[in-house]
């Protein structure tokens, strides 16, 4: 994890170098800038950052780190939260695939459409959760108790995902090894079509982290990227030439 000075110099790099919906000239990117991006979230997102909250003050730790170290500094910030929960908001994805450890809060966030609207989505998995993080997981996924034991949400075990299985949206969430994004790439590239939107977490971990998303970046099969300092998506839509953003966020 960077120290907060050279993160703070990497977001002024980084912000520098970004630009915001009116320096766009891809229609599809700059439909997601202005109708996504930079809208607001009119949910009410207080019962989630309770349960940040909640693990910043526990005493729980796993094997590495604990659990309040993770909150703070691994867990999806609220901003991009938010964001997660205006993209599925938008997009309305009919299947969606988390991967990698995360405490729930991020789960939340992502599905919190459907739990306040009570909208149906047909597909939904987490898969490569260690026991600890499962656990932690479950937990924080009682507060809404009502959303995920009901007909509402489609969650499947992980014999359930099939190979050729295409995905609308995929969450990579970023860990302590840069190179998790690449294990997750090649174990779960067949559930990426033309129409999947991919997005990446904690790019800014460290040096490394950030180095191997620019590298997927270059990916043949991905035609659009943007970064948005610490959360990156990746687009495969086989209608648009090669193209990067930073957009400022």
């Amino acid at each position: 994890m960077l120290n907060a000075f050279v993160q703070f110099l990497d977001y002024i790099s980084y912000y520098l170098a970004g630009t915001t919906r009116h320096g766009l000239h891809s229609p599809f990117v700059y439909h997601f800038a202005d109708l996504v991006l930079y809208q607001s979230s009119d949910l009410n997102f207080e019962m989630i950052e309770n349960q940040r909250l909640n693990m910043i003050q526990s005493k729980s730790k796993n094997a590495h780190m604990s659990l309040s170290k993770i909150a703070s500094t691994q867990v999806l910030s609220a901003k991009y939260g938010r964001l997660l929960q205006r993209i599925v908001s938008h997009y309305r994805p009919n299947s969606i695939l988390e991967i990698g450890n995360h405490t729930g809060i991020e789960s939340n966030y992502l599905l919190s459409n459907m739990i306040q609207e009570g909208k149906k989505i047909e597909f939904y998995q987490a898969v490569d959760v260690d026991d600890y993080f499962q656990k932690v997981k479950s937990e924080t996924q009682t507060t809404f108790a009502n959303f995920y034991n009901s007909d509402l949400l489609s969650i499947h075990a992980d014999d359930r995902l099939q190979s050729s299985q295409l995905m609308d949206l995929i969450v990579f969430y970023g860990d302590q090894n840069s190179q998790s994004y690449w294990k997750y790439y090649d174990q779960y590239k067949l559930n990426i079509g033309t129409q999947t939107m991919l997005v990446l977490t904690n790019i800014r971990n460290s040096n490394d982290h950030y180095t191997v998303w620019c590298q997927m970046t270059h990916l043949n099969e991905v035609t659009a990227s943007i970064e948005l300092f610490n959360l990156g998506i990746l687009f495969f839509r086989t209608e648009q030439l090669q193209q990067k953003f930073i957009l400022r966020y």
